[in-house]
């Protein structure tokens, strides 16, 4: 239950991180924003790894950071391309597609009571979006390839990271994607200027700067350690369901900073993504040394 609390507390941040993420866009971006973000808590990753440089060494750690940051651009591209409502529905597919590589690559076994959770939460997840899934076009692609990697991600987590230091293992995946992200943006958009980062209006609550230490500090270093960490003890196909709750905590701090408006049938939404996830430690064998979920 410990870690199942600590992955909803990374949910929970990544939704505030949206808000981070709205704050950073009105200087920068959707590109550099990504780039930058990583690039300030890779650049901070490596002074916490100090004394701890080998773990940068290790190719799980490459691998996980290639999927991880290559998920994240092209989840990035496909927002600039498509609707929000589209693009948050169709980003939680990951919760599909890591039970199906699950079942294909680990050979697990998947009770029907799991799949009823994950019916139970896409039709929230749809409620929440308001229903409006229509006209697929190449951004709505981008985004399902992102999913595609953010699940392929999870299973990386599950292979490399176990009998790790989670914050370590991190650390290392923010260093890599810092870079990575970084040399794509400097290819896909040319160079960037700091400007708005030293300006007067950054010391405001809404600025770029406050977005980016959201984004740097809780997002990147502080949730992925603790999605590391919780993975330890849980299979992936119960964290990608888990990780549907992100989605609530978006759309309540998106009420809470921009007044976006809650429908009576985006709250019956919440209430069922919310329900699945709460469900999950009475339906399914959620520890990791269960033979079946």
């Amino acid at each position: 239950m410990t870690k199942i609390f600590l992955l909803i507390t990374a949910t929970f941040i990544w939704g505030l991180g949206f808000v981070g993420t709205r704050w950073t866009l009105t200087d920068f971006s959707p590109i550099w924003s990504n780039s930058l973000r990583f690039l300030f808590a890779g650049s901070i990753s490596l002074i916490l790894l100090y004394k701890n440089y080998n773990i940068l060494k290790e190719r799980g750690v490459i691998f996980s950071s290639i999927l991880l940051g290559a998920g994240l651009q092209l989840q990035t591209i496909g927002i600039a391309h498509t609707t929000l409502a589209k693009s948050g529905f169709l980003t939680v597919f990951y919760a599909i597609f890591t039970p199906i590589l699950t079942a294909i690559l680990l050979k697990t076994k998947l009770r029907l009571a799991y799949w009823g959770l994950v019916l139970m939460a896409f039709v929230g997840i749809a409620m929440l979006c308001e229903l409006e899934v229509t006209n697929i076009n190449l951004g709505d692609i981008y985004i399902l390839c992102s999913a595609l990697l953010f699940s392929l991600h999870i299973l990386a987590v599950d292979r490399y990271g176990q009998n790790r230091n989670a914050f370590h293992f991190n650390f290392a995946q923010c260093v890599y994607i810092g870079v990575f992200c970084t040399l794509f943006a400097l290819l896909y958009e040319g160079s960037v200027s700091l400007a708005p980062l030293y300006s007067t209006n950054a010391l405001k609550i809404d600025s770029s700067l406050s977005g980016f230490f959201v984004l740097s500090i809780f997002s990147s270093l502080i949730a992925f350690s603790l999605q590391v960490y919780a993975q330890q003890g849980i299979p992936p196909h119960i964290v990608s369901l888990i990780f549907l709750a992100e989605s609530i905590f978006a759309s309540i701090f998106g009420y809470i900073f921009f007044n976006e408006i809650l429908t009576p049938l985006a709250m019956s939404g919440c209430f069922l993504v919310l329900l699945s996830v709460a469900l999950v430690p009475v339906l399914t064998n959620y520890k990791k040394d269960a033979k079946k979920s």
